[in-house]
């Protein structure tokens, strides 16, 4: 396994496997309604990854001959994922005002409005944007996502891109945006990967909670996810989901035709 992948499941396993090592001696002692319980105490995401987590563990110490059965084999679980919430309308007044930076409210307007990830403005490249035709592409795993910018957005991206100018003349990084660190590195480099958590956190929002608000929003006024495909560049399945969510009443079956 790579890192990543060994420390989210260490992230997961490790609080439980710290509580069973109150009781018990040995992880052979382990039995398949523990691994339930521990499951049945998280839920979403959570209860997802402790399952996850917890199956890898007993089937590499199974393999290794470590335990001479695997508790975890036969555990089911489902996850009752949380329907996506929308943020209080009075925690996005006045947003753009409060962000202290150019920097910050072109960053900010990006999620808010066209519900951009921070992995995909981090990524940004200046060549992306087109100012003329009020275009910006954003480069995503298997493809590329096409954003239409409204006259607010490119207010705030070419105030930004004046004070980029102004303040490191002589920058050759070829990502949109940059800090203090970043701005005059040889090799180019994106910001860091919470280089713009900052920004976020001053204002009291998580910004996948403000892109999750914004798409749901979308959602409520126009019910098609052919349309959210189109504007905000995610999966039909992803579409569906904001659609229910946000029109729960269109999908209740009627009992009649059960």
């Amino acid at each position: 396994m790579d890192w990543a992948t060994i420390r989210r499941y260490a992230h997961y396993h490790v609080p439980v496997l710290r509580k069973w090592g109150k009781r018990v001696e040995s992880l052979r002692e382990i039995t398949p309604k523990d691994v339930e319980d521990a499951v049945a105490a998280h839920t979403g995401n959570s209860a997802h990854g402790v399952h996850g987590a917890l199956r890898s563990l007993f089937r590499a110490l199974k393999r290794e001959r470590v335990v001479f059965r695997d508790p975890a084999r036969n555990v089911s679980a489902t996850y009752v994922k949380n329907a996506p919430r929308r943020i209080p309308s009075d925690r996005l007044a006045g947003l753009l005002d409060r962000a202290p930076t150019a920097m910050a409210k072109a960053a900010v307007v990006l999620v808010a409005i066209h519900a951009l990830g921070s992995t995909e403005i981090r990524r940004l490249q200046l060549t992306d944007l087109n100012r003329s035709v009020g275009r910006l592409i954003t480069h995503r795993r298997s493809d590329r996502h096409t954003v239409y910018l409204d006259e607010l957005t490119l207010t705030l991206l070419t105030a930004w891109l004046r004070e980029r100018a102004e303040r490191w003349p002589r920058s050759t990084n070829p990502h949109l945006f940059v800090t203090q660190v970043t701005a005059l590195g040889p090799e180019g480099p994106p910001v860091a990967k919470y280089g713009l958590q900052p920004i976020f956190t001053q204002l009291g929002l998580q910004p996948q909670k403000l892109r999750i608000d914004r798409i749901f929003d979308e959602a409520h006024e126009t019910a098609d996810p052919v349309h959210l495909m189109r504007v905000f560049g995610i999966a039909p399945e992803t579409a569906m989901k904001y659609v229910k969510a946000a029109h729960p009443h269109r999908f209740i079956k009627d009992p009649t035709q059960a």
